[in-house]
């Protein structure tokens, strides 16, 4: 079963058939997100490079307002493209009861396990992370799609995504954007992470349902939610807001699904 096949079994007796429903949404160009009737919201980064261009051809845009959260919860798999899945993930997380559960949230930080000796691998190009860690650690690794696509408007360097294969292997700590579940590659990432000894799934974009994640390589969640006041963000969405709006109205939530792997001294 796909990661997401589980993130939606763990989440429909939470969703399906509570009444719960879309009350307002925003598409912008660097974040999606959906209000629903329990009064929470949540904005996930949207990936654009690979969205069809042409008119009229994102029509539930309008129509999924008032519409049943868990039918369109259920974008997060089957959803026409990256955008209609961004979707289905903010419901998702609108709707997660697990954010504020005292037995999903621990205050240890995943990157304080993390010295000069590791290799770090990192999926989509985090700004924070390159500015902390990439003169900290014996190598910094990262891979884009995007930047891959299209270039970078930040500068960033990043290696070519078909050297994938050949570097994961290589690294000791790994972060994985939660945007990797939107475009389904997660397993496939995980899959080429063979020496890691924590690897977390990060970001806006992390459907949080800890349990589907258990068994999966996945070592430790590291995501947020947005507060109540979060619905002052619909307009500066709208208007291409980014990152750094969205983190104004944000709480940072932490699990660890599984103890850090002992380390292995490399030849």
């Amino acid at each position: 079963m796909k990661l997401m096949e589980r993130v939606l079994q763990e989440a429909e007796p939470h969703i399906r058939g509570k009444g719960l429903t879309i009350e307002d949404g925003v598409i912008g160009l660097s974040f999606v997100g959906v209000r629903l009737s329990n009064g929470r919201s949540h904005f996930v980064y949207l990936m654009r490079e690979t969205l069809p261009s042409g008119d009229m051809i994102f029509p539930y845009g309008e129509k999924m307002i008032g519409m049943d959260a868990w039918e369109a919860a259920q974008w997060a798999l089957n959803g026409a493209e990256d955008l209609q899945r961004s979707l289905g993930v903010a419901v998702l997380n609108a709707a997660s009861p697990y954010f504020f559960d005292p037995a999903y949230q621990c205050y240890e930080d995943f990157y304080d396990s993390i010295t000069d000796r590791d290799v770090m691998g990192v999926i989509g190009h985090m700004p924070p992370l390159v500015k902390e860690y990439s003169g900290k650690v014996k190598r910094y690794i990262s891979f884009d799609r995007a930047i891959d696509m299209q270039g970078s408007v930040e500068g960033a360097q990043v290696y070519p995504m078909e050297r994938e294969a050949e570097l994961l292997p290589q690294c000791d700590i790994v972060v994985v954007t939660g945007t990797t579940m939107i475009n389904h590659t997660t397993e496939d990432i995980l899959s080429m992470c063979t020496g890691a000894r924590d690897i977390m799934l990060s970001g806006f974009s992390l459907p949080y349902y800890p349990e589907a994640y258990r068994g999966s390589g996945i070592t430790a969640l590291g995501t947020l939610y947005f507060t109540p006041e979060s619905h002052r963000l619909f307009k500066p969405l709208s208007l291409a807001a980014g990152r750094i709006r969205a983190r104004e109205y944000t709480e940072n939530v932490f699990y660890r699904l599984e103890p850090m792997k002992e380390r292995k001294e490399k030849i």
